[in-house]
């Protein structure tokens, strides 16, 4: 038995999809925030935030921090305009839901619709928002497919509750 315990254990530790990189800072330059992404999901920065995708290409997030509500807005707005304008992402605009939940001692207000695209089929399109203080909201733009999604939600668990605030 102790034996099957530390082959687990070893397991877990050595594998590469669970291994956390460093710490991200978002943006680069001036962070407001912090947080961890393995490097098996190959984090890059990206118009002053960071991207990054699970390695099955079933979750993609992108996180920036943003100072403003118009910010904000136009943030949900361009994004909901380049998967549905460039990648055809079919949005159902009736599937619309909010909620405010607390992971980790940090509140976070969601909105989420269901959306479907020809290449990954269902998905889930949302987007998270925290209060970093300093007049800064951490924004996670995500889409996570239907298919197979409960294998990242360990590690997206994991990166939501890695989040922490520059002061």
């Amino acid at each position: 038995m102790k034996m099957l315990f530390l082959t687990a254990l070893l397991t877990l530790a050595l594998s590469p999809a669970l291994a956390f990189g460093g710490t991200i800072k978002i943006p680069k330059d001036e962070p407001a925030a912090t947080l961890n992404i393995p490097d098996s999901w190959e984090p890059e920065d990206a118009d002053d935030g960071v991207l990054a995708e699970s390695p099955d290409n079933v979750a993609t997030i992108f996180f920036k921090a943003v100072a403003t509500e118009k910010e904000m807005g136009s943030l949900i707005d361009d994004s909901i305009d380049w998967l549905t304008k460039e990648h055809d992402v079919k949005i159902d605009e009736a599937s619309k839901s909010e909620k405010d939940f607390e992971d980790s001692g940090r509140k976070w207000s969601r909105i989420s619709w269901d959306g479907v695209s020809k290449e990954w089929g269902p998905a889930v399109v949302g987007f998270l928002f925290t209060d970093l203080g300093n007049g800064k909201v951490l924004t996670v733009t995500y889409w996570i497919s239907k298919k197979d999604s409960e294998k990242n939600l360990d590690i997206l668990a994991k990166i939501f509750s890695s989040v922490k605030a520059v002061d």
